[in-house]
């Protein structure tokens, strides 16, 4: 019954309940888009803002403990392990999708032709609203990756520039970051008051959201600032900051189409976000969950399952048309499928590219030691980003 310390912290090779939570923010989305009315108060919609802080936080803590372990970031080695991590699965999916479309002899009934500028080059929040809706949604859902890759290209070497300096700078770097992310909400997508889900695709709140994922991993990395969030891995407080994110998350989809101010509601989910990761650091019941190893399973392949599940909804739906109605065993099927699917890319694409990745790395590590013998040196955690 005691607070989890930093040395705790950074001594964690993994965070395995971090990975129970990218399961449940995968399925809460299926669900939203396959389980009709009747699931609309889980609002699964946002299980796409769970990944975005959590993404934030895993790539940002990676990056520091490689610049607390080899006292520099290597942009290249970050580049490599982010193209070998996402560019296989995802491009794999998608040509299995054009494929599939292509022998049903709808490939270009459906469009397809006109997306492929902004699916190749993961412009796909700008995919134009005409060609989202069905039949021609069964990919646009990759929209979130266009984000996360100019996140990726961008915070990276913001962190590089701020150097080994004091957390406080890194701090000022991501603030400063969001406020101008902030202050560019009106401009980028004329979306400031509104709960237009068409508008919001291109908004840059979603980097503001992103930054409040990396910026928890500043405070956490810092063992003078780790204090500030050190009381919510208590297991008498973690209990807290769940409720009160789950109090939220079951009321976002009310709030959304009440509120006068969208956007302070996804920052406040955010940061209810980021304060439920720090309490899934500790030791409690729900952290115990989200860490078993069907959850575990489930996260792991939670990037391809949640690629997926616009094929296989139309896959279920195209076989048995009482799934054409949406509703809990529709939800429950297409999750199945997708998962099922997501292995199949996991364990034959997904986990033998980042492997290649790690090797490509490894080689050039040794060919840098052979030139500058590196101090002594902790293998980087892999936080499963």
């Amino acid at each position: 019954m005691r607070t989890l310390t930093h040395a705790e912290f950074m001594a964690m090779r993994r965070f395995p309940a971090l990975d129970g939570l990218r399961a449940f923010a995968a399925v809460i989305v299926v669900v939203f888009h396959f389980g009709g009315a009747e699931w609309k108060w889980l609002s699964g919609w946002v299980g796409v803002y769970l990944f975005f802080v959590l993404s934030g936080f895993l790539i940002t803590t990676l990056l520091l403990r490689e610049q607390d372990t080899k006292g520099r970031i290597s942009l290249k080695n970050f580049y490599i392990r982010r193209v070998f991590r996402i560019m296989p699965p995802y491009f794999v999916i998608f040509a299995f999708i054009m494929a599939f479309f292509y022998l049903r002899g709808d490939f270009f009934t459906i469009r397809y032709p006109e997306t492929l500028k902004y699916y190749l080059t993961f412009m796909n929040e700008f995919l134009p609203e005409g060609m989202r809706g069905a039949p021609n949604d069964y990919f646009s859902g990759s929209w979130t990756l266009g984000i996360e890759q100019k996140f990726y290209l961008v915070w990276p070497a913001l962190m590089v520039f701020a150097g080994v300096a004091a957390a406080r700078r890194r701090v000022y770097i991501a603030l400063g970051a969001m406020a101008v992310l902030i202050a560019c909400i009106p401009l980028t997508a004329g979306w400031y008051t509104s709960y237009s889900m068409t508008a919001l695709y291109t908004s840059t709140v979603h980097y503001v959201v992103l930054l409040i994922g990396a910026l928890l991993a500043i405070v956490m990395n810092s063992k003078r600032l780790f204090k500030l969030v050190q009381p919510l891995t208590h297991p008498l407080v973690a209990p807290v900051s769940m409720i009160g994110f789950a109090v939220l998350h079951v009321n976002m989809e009310t709030l959304w189409h009440s509120t006068d101010n969208a956007v302070v509601l996804l920052l406040a989910y955010a940061v209810l976000t980021a304060m439920l990761i720090v309490s899934l650091l500790g030791r409690n019941p729900v952290t115990w969950l989200l860490s078993t190893a069907p959850m575990r399973f489930v996260g792991d392949r939670s990037y391809s399952l949640y690629l997926f599940q616009g094929i296989a909804g139309f896959m279920v739906a195209a076989l048995l048309p009482r799934f054409q109605v949406h509703g809990t065993l529709t939800a429950v099927v297409v999750t199945l499928v997708s998962l099922l699917l997501a292995d199949v890319v996991f364990r034959w694409v997904e986990h033998p590219a980042i492997e290649l990745g790690r090797r490509i790395i490894a080689r050039r590590s040794k060919k840098t030691a052979a030139v500058n013998p590196p101090a002594k040196e902790v293998p980087p955690v892999p936080v499963g980003a």
